[in-house]
This record gives C-alpha cells, structure tokens and sequence, in this order.
C-alpha cells in the first residue's frame, strides 16, 4: 500500500513514497501565506497522486495534538487536516504510532478517518469574520435552542460573537436610518447564560485579547452533539492556565443545555477567582449589515439570585414573547453557599473566590434551562422550579437521542472521506436546526429558517428554501415533515389577509416569514458596493406559495397521510390556486392567460425592459408550477371520497367555476419558447442584452451578486441575460423530465428530445451561482442528462460552501440550511437515484465513479427501506412487501429479506 511521508525541515519539505525518489520543497515558514501553502499542497498531490495516508513528521507547535505550524501573521494551521482534505486521504504524525509496524500504521489511519468522518475542528484563532465563520459551524442546537459555537469567556465584539437563539423567538423593531424608517422583524440574540471566565489574583479576567493565547482547539462531534475546546492561556505576568470546556444543548431535553468547564494553573499558585453571568443584557450584532438598525429586542422583568442558582425573566418588546432561564453551577472546589452573588441593572454575576495549587485541575459546571412563552404559555414563568439534572446525567440521555437520529438519517459512503464528512456536517446541522425529538414531539409552532439556529442573517426568517429542506424530513422523519407543514398552514388565514388586501382571492404566502405570518421582505435595501438604498422588490417572488404546495403534494406522496389532506393539506392547495387564479388574465390577442407582477428565483430581474412598474410578466418557471398545481388538484380530489371532498369543501368558498377554471387556465398558460426550444425566463427575456462574463470575472474576480456589481456601475441586471440562479431550470429540479414535457403538451407546445439539454446549457452559461442553491440543482440536472463531470464538480462546491465559506463570509451570519439540505437530498436522490415523486419508488442509481458504495435509510408510504448500492448493484430491504422500480422494471420485495439486483444488467437475486 502507499503511504505519503511529510517530513518538515526549517526551510524545507521533504516528501517521499515507497518506491519514489524524494522530493524537496523549499518553504520559510514564517512567511507563506495559508493560500500559498495550500497551493504547495495540490502540488505535492500532483507529484504524489496514488496514496491511502500518510504521516507527518518533524517540528511542530507544542501543545496541540494535531500536527500544527505557524505561518505568516501568526497564522496557525493544522497539517493533518489540509493534507487530509486535499489529499483526501487521512494523515496522521508520527507520534501517533505505537510503533512502525504497517498494521499499526493502518489501524491508525483508520481511527483517523473515522474521526474525520465524524466531526468538525479547528486550530488557533482568527478573531474577526474567520472566528465567526468557526462560531456558525460549531453551534450546538437541538431545534429548539442554538448556541453558536464560542468558550465561554468570550463576548459580543467585532472579534467574537457568543449568541443564544430559540425556535420562534422573533421582535419587530423601528430604526431609522438616513431619513429612511425601516421596519425589521428580528431572530432574537436572548439572554446569554454561557459565560465563565476566571481572573489570578486581582488581574483581568481571561480573555482573548488581552491574554496570549499559546493554544486553541476546539472540535464539534457530530454522533454527540458536543462542543469541546482545549485553550492555553498566558497573562501579562508568564502565568500559564490551561482550560478545557464541554458544551451542548439536550437533543433529549430541550429546553436544557449543560457547559463543563474545567481549569488548571499550569506554572503558579494563587487566588483565583471564577466568574459567571447570566446576562440580559445582549442584542443582535451577528451581521455587519444590520448593525445599524435597531438591535435591543427585549426587556428585564425579573432578576434572582440565590446561592448557587439565577433566574432570569424578559419579554421582547413587541411581540410580547416571554423568556424565562434558570441557572445552576456547582463544583469540586466550592460549596453553593460560598458564591457570591450580584444583580446589576440587566445580569446577574455569581463569583467564587479560592486559593488553587500549580498542576491541580478544578471542575465546574453550569446547567441551564430556558423557555419562551410561545411553546410553555404557562409555564416560561416558572422555569426556576424545574429540574437542573447534573452534567453527566443530561450528556447520557442527550447521546441516546443523538444515536436514534444518525439511525435513521446517516448516510454512508465508502471511497470518499471528504464526502462522507460534509455529507455528515449538513445532517448535523439540519438536526440541530429542526429535531424530530423537539419540533415533531413538543409540536413547535416553527419551520427551518434559511441559516438555522445558528446566525442573524436574513433575519431568521423562513424562506423558499423549505422546497429543499423537506425533502429531507418526509425521506426520514415524515412525523417532523407533517409539522413544518403545519407551521404554515397556521398562517393560512395570514396569507389570506394579504391577499385581500393586495386584490386577490385565495392565500398569498409572504417571500418572508416569521413569527405570524405576515410579510418581513424589506421594501429597501442597502447596495454593499454603493451605499445607496435601492428599492426592494423582493416580495414579489409568490412562487413561494408554489413551493408550499409542492411540500404538502410531496409529502401526501409520500406518507399516504390522508388525515392530513382532508384536514390541512387539499385546503391550503385549493387557497394558494384560488390566488394564482385571480392573479391571471386573459388576453385575446395572444389567446392565452398571463401572469404578471412577480418575481422568478432569479432574483436578479425586479423590472420588464422599457416598464417602470416593478415585477415581471409570465415567469416561466412560476407559470408552469401553477400548471403543475392545478393539475395536482384535479388527481388528488379524484383520488379522495364525496364525503371528504365535501368536508373539506365546507371550509373552503370556491365559485362554481373554480373546477373548469384550473382546467382552462392550466391548458393556456403563456410561455416565451424560440426556435431553439429555449424557454424564455420571462416575457421579453430574449430581447435582453448579452453580457460579457470573461470581462467581468477578470474585473471582480467574485461575480456571485452580478446584480450589485452593474448597480455600482451605473447600469441594472434588469436589461442583462444573467442570473443569481436556477430559474426556469428549477422546474426540472422540482419535476421529472417527462412531468414536464406532459405539462408543455398539454399547453401546447413543441418540445424536441433534447430540449432539456438545450436549456440548461443555454442558462448554466448566463447564472453567476450567487446562491449556493444554485450549484445544487444544475448538479442534479448536469447529472440527469449524463454530464457527470460537471455534476461532481458543482456537487463538490455545494458540500464545500459552508465549510470552506465559498461565498466570501457569508457563513459567519449562519449556515445555509437550504443548501445543506439539498446536498443530501441529492446524493440519494440523483447520485442514489432513488425518486421519491412517484407512487412507486423508482430507482435508477448513477454513482460517482470514485464511490465504492453508498448506503442510507428512507421512508416511503410507511414503508422502512434500506438501500446499498454499488457500482453494479442494489442492495433493498424493507420491513414490508412492497414493490419498486429499477430502471423502470418492477421487483417485488418481500419483508426482512434482502433483495439483489444488478441495475446495470436488470439482473435479479
């Protein structure tokens, strides 16, 4: 086998394999950037391509257990890992084997990548947006409560960002900024209850900035849910401490999280004083771009301290959202009457006050619990009589919760460690984002915001991403899929008042949503590269209602929940068409129905060339969604009996024509198709000018917001063929190929074989990928007519952008749960090929050729799957007969036993 051999000298790389020459790399250390260093790296991969690990040798920073060095502007970077993720192979240093043995060496090496595989870490630290970035990525959450991912002793700076975030806490607010009122309903930073810090004698209390940090190291363990961090400290005066911390939130007890701090003075003895806060006094602060804007959200109502324990009670100032956070701290080396305790005007500040020896470690901990009035109505007020289990009691019971949610959701791959990370990342953090054992058992009366419980960005609010995100949870926790669901249907009457008021019938979803419903899309917005505050039309992209439906059709296909249909579901269907209704009309001349006013997913277009009134007319993707609705309709009234289909009736007020009216409209619909069979984004979209896009990428080098970059130089994407993203193409995300050229035929129009093909060239080469959506669906539909090469690569920088922040800081506002999301959702969906919008389960797998295998866990109208697939061959088994299609070959399977088919001969056994 071959392993790599990194051996480093103080001005110079030495590598070399078995059975190849050595090779040198001059390098000074001291003054390589991390880039620089990174690029010497993909070098060295090029020189040495064939490896299954590798081990480092040589010099490196005490006190870490990675293999670390530092580079220009102190800069610490870990070895182990760039080797490890360029490579994509683990690496390993050398102290790390018993002996030279090469079954040491591979079992090491597998220890290794089973760590890799299953967690998160980061070395040194990057005050600023890099640390935020770090903070986003290590948030401990359960769905209900989030903690970004900071040690204790940090506090809200431009270096830091400690934030506390609970599902549904929101609080509209009024700033006014130059001249400008700006309404902004905000995911509120609650009080934070995190900080511990100590001080030595009567010196400061550590920090980050004015203490010398000789180590930092922290590491998120995605199958537990905790948060730990390594920390050596230096003051002013050369005494060393060394602090450990463990942090999480109770994936078994929501409302709970516990934090273990542990400290050891390393060279001194002396008085030590320990310190801890339950502080009301934070605010939003988490993105740059609002700082501006009004950011205090709540107020105190109530302070108690009492020995070891505080309570805390705070409502937020509009939305009257009671908050209430218990307290309790103990430890090794005091008693609970021994803390001393003071309330100032916002917080509460408990210290204790000991003598500690040099080399002798000390313990302590903090459980805390928080409700909001929203979930506990009654309760929230006495949330200092519930019960604070210790430490190591909540982590038992948090880790067997943890254990039954990688059961059902994992996805495993062999042949790809870097894939099987990410892949693992974005399951994480969807679960701490929405939990099956919170949302679904406590019944949350919230959906999965665009950066989960993790950052401020957009607001918190919840967007269009749901049509990415619940995919994930009808695969694997239908119970949590039926709850987010309902989240919107209890804003029906919400959507309903805001179509009123705009002119319409039926239910008008707003683009954003958060606490009640009600539209939170800013009408102005402030252009980064200008300063100007441009108008905002984003609140005309209604194709969010289109993605509501898609969600309840998706699910009803998939659970079978007629309960649910008859109850909820065919209501919010029938109220989201009776809007799209009576947002059409006629025209003679054209002898077709139009939409006009909105805006696509495209975002880049608010106006139609020469028109002054913001919004677009027929949208192609929007007019063929409402097609596809009105479609479904009609199949799921069939599919119901007269006494359901007349109960839900009774609910809903429909004209006597609303029947004959889906069918018309649905068949008459206006599309902009040339001769080419390029469907046109919208109307007039074909007069639009072409754009240079070379030019522009050798100007700006990052044209992800294309839009912003035309604003500042005086001219508008409203008159350019560009995109932030998939637009029309989504349709073919959303639909199968022949779904959709069944839609076109019957609103006839021609289509040619390769129409698909031809569109998604046409428009992958106009879309600058200013969302990271946008890689995901055209990997989906790249692999779908058989360009996987662009499949992989724009799938690989879809599970990279989070992690490596591919869109310039944009993760330190939080992680993109859509994006996440989407990215397992097509690794089973496209790679695995298992499609789930069809009655029957239809499977056509097309796996990467470098993975060995995959192997994951669905749900299909009750029906539990379990599928391993390899390059040649599937693997099924289910706890029921059910029947599937493979390649559009039927096979029946019987429960408990394991069917074997060779899906690229259709070869049964």
């Amino acid at each position: 086998m071959n392993y790599l051999h990194v051996v480093f000298k103080p001005q110079e790389l030495v590598v070399y394999q078995a059975q190849m020459n050595n090779k040198s790399y001059p390098i000074t250390y001291q003054k390589i950037k991390k880039l620089d260093l990174l690029a010497l790296i993909k070098q060295i991969k090029l020189d040495f391509p064939h490896n299954q690990g590798g081990i480092l040798k040589g010099d490196a920073l005490a006190f870490y257990s990675p293999f670390c060095i530092k580079i220009a502007d102190e800069d610490v970077v870990d070895m182990e890992k760039c080797f490890a993720e360029i490579f994509n192979v683990p690496f390993v240093r050398a102290e790390a084997l018993v002996d030279n043995g090469e079954e040491t060496l591979k079992k090491t090496l597998a220890e290794k990548q089973q760590t890799i595989g299953w967690s998160i870490d980061y070395c040194g630290y990057n005050p600023g947006k890099a640390e935020y970035t770090t903070e986003s990525l290590l948030t401990v959450a359960n769905g209900y409560l989030g903690l970004r991912g900071t040690l204790p002793e940090m506090v809200i700076s431009d270096d830091t960002y400690p934030a506390t975030y609970l599902a549904g806490l929101y609080n509209q607010a009024i700033s006014v900024i130059d001249d400008h009122q700006v309404h902004n309903e905000d995911f509120v930073n609650a009080p934070n209850a995190q900080y511990i810090s100590l001080r030595i004698g009567q010196g400061k209390f550590v920090n980050l900035t004015d203490f010398k940090v000789i180590s930092l190291y922290r590491r998120l363990d995605f199958l537990t849910g905790i948060l730990s961090s390594e920390l050596q400290i230096e003051d002013e005066e050369g005494r060393r401490l060394k602090i450990d911390c463990r942090k999480f939130t109770n994936m078994a007890r929501m409302t709970h999280y516990s934090i273990e701090y542990q400290f050891c003075p390393l060279n001194f003895s002396d008085q030590i004083t320990i310190c801890t806060k339950t502080d009301g006094g934070t605010f939003n602060y988490g993105v740059e771009r609002y700082r501006s804007l009004n950011s205090y959200h709540y107020e105190i109502k109530d302070l108690i301290a009492d020995k070891h324990k505080t309570y805390l009670l705070a409502r937020t100032y509009q939305s009257k959202i009671g908050i209430g956070i218990s307290t309790e701290i103990s430890g090794d080396f005091f008693a609970p009457d021994s803390v001393e305790n003071r309330i100032n005007e916002n917080s509460i500040v408990q210290q204790v006050v000991f003598s500690a020896e040099q080399g002798n470690c000390y313990r302590l901990e903090k459980n805390v619990a928080i409700a909001i009035s929203t979930v506990f109505k009654q309760d929230w007020q006495q949330v200092d009589t519930w019960q604070l289990p210790n430490f190591a009691a909540q982590l038992a019971e948090s880790q067997l919760a943890w254990q039954t949610l990688w059961r059902e959701s994992d996805i495993v791959i062999a042949g790809d460690m870097m894939a099987q990370k990410l892949l693992r990342l974005h399951t994480y953090h969807l679960l701490a984002s929405c939990s099956p054992l919170t949302n679904g058992k406590h019944k949350l009366d919230v959906s999965v915001t665009a950066r989960g419980l993790h950052g401020e960005a957009y607001r918190g609010h919840i967007f269009w991403d749901e049509i990415f995100i619940l995919p994930f949870y009808i695969m694997h926790f239908p119970t949590t899929a039926r709850q987010l669901l309902m989240y919107r249907y209890r804003r029906l009457p919400a959507a309903k008042q805001a179509a009123s008021q705009a002119g319409y019938q039926g239910a008008m979803f707003p683009w954003q949503s958060g606490h009640d419903g009600s539209e939170q899309t800013q009408t102005l917005h402030i252009n980064p590269l200008t300063g100007q505050w441009d108008p905002d039309h984003s609140h005309l992209q209604c194709h969010i209602s289109l993605s509501i439906a898609y969600n309840v059709w998706l699910y009803w296909l998939n659970t079978g929940d007629k309960p649910f249909m008859i109850d909820y579901g065919l209501e919010l269907l029938i109220e989201i068409a009776k809007f799209w209704l009576s947002k059409t009309a006629w025209d003679a001349t054209s002898n077709r129905y139009h939409i006009a006013g909105v805006m696509g997913p495209d975002e880049f277009h608010e106006y139609s060339l020469g028109n002054k009134e913001a919004g677009l007319q027929d949208n192609a993707y929007t007019n063929l969604m409402v097609a596809w609705l009105f479609n479904q309709i009609d199949i799921i009234v069939l599919s119901l009996s007269k006494q359901d289909l007349n109960n839900i009736l009774n609910r809903v007020d429909i004209d006597t024509d609303f029947w004959q009216q889906l069918t018309t409209i649905k068949e008459n619909l206006a599309l902009s198709i040339n001769e080419q069979n390029i469907i046109g984004q919208f109307d007039g979209y074909f007069a639009l000018k072409e754009i240079d896009w070379q030019k522009y990428r050798n100007k700006y080098g990052n044209i992800y917001r294309l839009d912003r970059i035309l604003r500042a130089e005086g001219k508008s994407a409203d008159n350019y063929k560009v995109a932030k993203q998939a637009d029309l193409l989504m349709i073919f995300h959303n639909l199968s190929q022949d779904v959709v050229k069944n839609l076109l035929k019957k609103m006839n129009y021609a289509t040619s074989d390769n129409y698909v093909e031809k569109n998604f060239n046409y428009y992958f080469s106009r879309t600058s990928h200013g969302s990271t959506l946008s890689r995901v669906v055209h990997a989906s539909l790249a692999e779908n007519i058989k360009l996987s090469a662009l499949s992989w690569q724009l799938y690989k920088e879809a599970l990279f952008s989070d992690y490596q922040d591919i869109q310039g800081g944009t993760t330190s506002e939080g992680i993109h749960t859509g994006v996440m999301a989407a990215t397992l959702n097509m690794t089973i969906m496209t790679y695995g090929g298992v499609d789930i919008r069809q009655p029957l389960l239809e499977i056509n797998p097309s796996l990467p050729s470098h993975w060995r295998h995959l192997q994951f866990k669905l749900c299909h109208l009750g029906v539990n799957y379990q599928f391993f697939i390899t390059q040649e061959k599937l693997f099924v088994s289910c706890d029921r007969d059910t029947e599937i299609l493979v390649n559009k070959q039927g096979y029946r399977i019987s429960a408990g036993k394991i069917a074997n088919i060779d899906y690229k001969n259709e070869v049964v056994a």
